[in-house]
């Protein structure tokens, strides 16, 4: 009934990106005023005749507010009050405290424009639109019921142009759910689990032994992101995925279903806007062995040997029974060459009868079932707390280029969304030192996320806007706003409050490294300087603190600059104490190559076959050889993969050229599905620093190559992973290279400090994080064996049927 609307009034939703159609079309065609309330100026809002911009939580109160205002200009409909609604007497008294200036005290938006505002609704007819985003916060349950006070206290609901959109289930075109569902095949009572208890439920291997998940990319659209891959990644946890895609979910699926598209089999669409019914026509077979959902689970139910009929009701008779539910004299065929019907010719008026689905058939605006459900008796006109302490509350709506996760791996739509984003006010910006293009962290104690920085004054101070759906798998964080999502619950239907998360915004340049190096002298990192300390190492005495035994990491280092950088932190943090040992220096015999729970050969600038100049390279390939033979945890880094080569039979030698400086590097399909994929080219470069190569050892895996080398990484049974390149350098470290290799970088053509250190700038922060993401996981693969060892065995598999 827009047509007959003097006001629609969209709270709360965002049409621009969720419903292209109403923003394009419905809206521009409606002769009344359209009104926004939103905390954001998205593209409906600013094209709105009026735009009020809440701060996000304080819904509650400016519903209240403009109620004030309603009551005032005596708008209020009291017939319509006294006829069809119970309990708005206890409402009453609320209203007198709540003027426009308290609530442009409390939501931040000016008393003209809420003045304004409810004068124009109240005069009506009035449509009001109320968004799911309203919902999604921690009081969602008290400022739906506070803003669903506007229709009822102006009589705004059963007559043309008025009444309130949410959703328009299918019930509403005579669909019935339970021909759907078939509840009455339950053999038992059936659990339904919230979302915000997924990862939780998943940890628990009595109760959660299987999971079945179809439309759906669990890892991308739940909450509680790094705690629910590790629920997944249980080995006890058997997990099917249906899907058309390789998503963040089918990563840790034991099998996958191949899936067919929505252009792949015949349905019908009901819209949850439009009161339309819609033939979904297949275009084409379904490739390969993909299949249609509802095939799949009609098969599964005869391999399980069930034998009830509904379970095998063909898309044919199941389309024609719910043409039959709706009223429509079409059938499929009819209905195909139309495309699209309206359920009614006529108008919809909501509750033309004023009969309403409450026992006592009146709107109940307050009662005990509110209180038994934890609400108040009657709405409140409170806002939430601002966040305090320097935090941003984080709104993640919809992105106009993707529908939740779907479409988040379309190369073209990734164009299209660019890198991540944190969106914030100008002002916001400018108090807190930040400029467009600066790399910060949001964190809380929920996790953390890497994002660009990009200003707007669509956005109000005190908030910070990521765009939900990304891929984690795409993108370098390996996460999405979804990692900052504690899995709070609304004080209503235990929904999602994501849109009541707060974060800490962090600036990488205020960080000397995101994991800087401890000083001289920290206690778990040492040198070896004398022979007792080997002799120490060699009798297998474990290092300990307290009554803790440490695991033991030793380092060669072949210069004294070349050391562990953004790694040596991260071994403290998984318990290593670390000791260096000087190759050049120590006796290498006096060691035992197979004590250590962790060896890193580092780099250094000689080759390997330069034994007559450099004997100790004998013992150090001797010690490697036992080392790899053993497949103990081994690192080798530049040189340190020459000498892993060499060690296992393979040929070192110059290749007559260099490679330094910060360059991509070229995954091969098994790079892909190893720790490395952490260093893809779309996530960071990475530094080049040798002008030697190697052949690939026999029975190794070849992981990356790069634009100027073949081998750049390769890996050696379960184990041992050799690099040529440096995954582990800083900013603040590269300095000392460069004072360090000065004589290589003035002869190398092309070449400079001034260079280098410029790229350095430009790519250092990234791959200072990209290196710690990549070798934590590297380290989690040798200590327990991570998700991505198990999934890259067993995540492949395809039922066929």
């Amino acid at each position: 009934t827009a047509k007959d609307a003097a006001c629609i009034l969209v709270w709360g939703a965002n049409p621009s990106a969720c419903a292209p159609h109403a923003h394009k079309h419905w809206l521009r065609q409606a002769p009344g005023k359209v009104i926004v309330i939103d905390p954001i100026r998205h593209p409906t809002a600013a094209q709105a005749d009026l735009h009020l911009q809440p701060f996000p939580g304080s819904d509650g109160a400016l519903a209240f507010a403009l109620l004030h205002v309603i009551q005032r200009q005596g708008l209020i409909d009291e017939q319509f009050l006294a006829n069809y609604t119970l309990g708005w007497e206890e409402i009453l008294p609320l209203l007198p405290q709540c003027t426009p200036e308290w609530g442009e005290a409390v939501t931040g938006v000016p008393a003209n424009l809420i003045e304004k505002a409810a004068k124009i609704y109240a005069s009506g007819p009035s449509l009001l639109w109320l968004g799911q985003g309203l919902q999604r916060q921690a009081t969602g349950g008290n400022v739906f019921r506070a803003c669903s006070l506007l229709p009822i206290f102006t009589g705004n609901i059963g007559k043309p142009g008025a009444g309130f959109l949410y959703l328009n289930g299918a019930e509403n075109r005579g669909i019935d759910s339970d021909y759907i569902a078939a509840p009455h095949l339950n053999q038992g009572e059936s659990v339904s689990i919230s979302h915000m208890d997924l990862a939780q439920r998943l940890e628990d291997s009595v109760n959660s032994q299987v999971l079945f998940c179809w439309n759906n990319n669990i890892v991308a659209s739940s909450p509680e992101q790094k705690r629910l891959r590790k629920a997944l990644a249980r080995e006890d946890l058997f997990t099917v995925s249906v899907e058309l895609f390789a998503t963040d979910t089918t990563d840790y699926a034991d099998i996958v279903l191949p899936a067919a598209s929505f252009l792949e089999f015949d349905d019908l669409v009901i819209s949850y806007f439009n009161y339309s019914i819609s033939a979904q026509v297949k275009a084409t077979e379904a490739p390969g062995e993909a299949l249609p959902n509802q095939e799949i689970f009609r098969r599964l139910a005869a391999k399980m040997e069930f034998t009830e009929p509904e379970l095998f009701e063909s898309d044919g008779v199941m389309i024609t029974n719910l043409l039959k539910q709706t009223g429509t004299v079409l059938n499929f065929a009819n209905l195909s060459k139309i495309g699209t019907v309206n359920h009614t010719a006529e108008p919809v008026i909501q509750f033309a009868q004023l009969k309403f689905p409450t026992p006592s058939g009146k709107i109940e605006t307050v009662g005990e079932h509110f209180e038994k459900a934890g609400l108040s008796r009657t709405p409140q006109p409170f806002a939430d707390a601002r966040p305090t302490n320097g935090k941003l509350r984080v709104l993640s709506p919809a992105s106009p280029w993707v529908m939740n996760s779907s479409y988040g791996n379309d190369a073209k739509i990734g164009k299209r969304l660019g890198e991540a984003e944190v969106l914030i006010n100008p002002q916001e910006a400018h108090l807190r030192g930040l400029e467009v293009g600066n790399t910060v962290i949001l964190s809380n104690d929920t996790g953390e996320l890497t994002l660009k920085v990009a200003l707007s004054e669509d956005v109000p101070c005190g908030v910070a806007l990521v765009y939900k759906g990304r891929w984690p798998k795409l993108d370098p964080n390996r996460a999405n706003v979804n990692v900052l999502n504690p899995g709070r619950k609304t004080d209503l239907a235990e929904s999602s409050c994501v849109h009541s998360v707060e974060v800490e915004i962090t600036p990488v340049s205020a960080i000397t490294s995101r994991y800087p190096l401890q000083p001289s002298g920290h206690p778990t990192a040492g040198v070896i300087t004398s022979g007792a300390e080997l002799r120490s190492i060699a009798s297998g005495t474990k290092p300990s603190v307290g009554n803790n035994i440490l695991k033991t990491a030793l380092c060669l280092r072949h210069v004294a600059f070349e050391d562990l950088g953004s790694f040596e932190p991260i071994l403290e943090n998984y318990g290593y104490q670390i000791t260096y040992l000087e190759v050049g220096t120590n006796n290498l015999r006096a060691i035992d190559p197979l004590e250590a729970d962790l060896l890193v050969v580092l780099g250094g600038p000689i080759g390997v076959y330069e034994v007559n100049s450099y004997p100790f390279l004998i013992d150090e390939v001797a010690l490697l050889e036992k080392r790899l033979a053993a497949d103990l945890p081994t690192l080798g880094l530049c040189l340190g993969s020459q000498l892993m080569a060499k060690a296992l039979g393979a040929k070192v030698y110059p290749s007559g050229r260099k490679e330094i400086g910060w360059s991509p590097l070229i995954l091969t399909e098994a790079g892909k599905q190893s720790p490395i994929v952490e260093l893809a080219p779309e996530l960071t470069p990475v530094l080049h620093w040798h002008g030697d190569t190697f052949d690939l050892p026999k029975g190794a895996i070849h992981l990356a190559a790069s634009g100027e080398f073949q081998q750049q990484a390769f890996a050696w049974g379960k184990n041992c992973l050799g690099l040529q390149f440096h995954p582990e350098v800083t900013r603040q470290g590269l300095e000392n290279w460069f004072i360090g290799h000065t004589a290589e970088i003035n002869s190398t053509p092309n070449l400079s400090v001034t260079k280098l250190r410029a790229d350095t700038q430009s790519w250092g922060a990234i791959l200072e994080k990209q290196g710690a993401v990549f070798f934590k996981r590297w380290l989690e693969s040798i200590e327990e064996g991570t998700p991505d060892e198990k999934n890259s065995l067993r995540n492949g598999v395809i039922i066929t049927f």
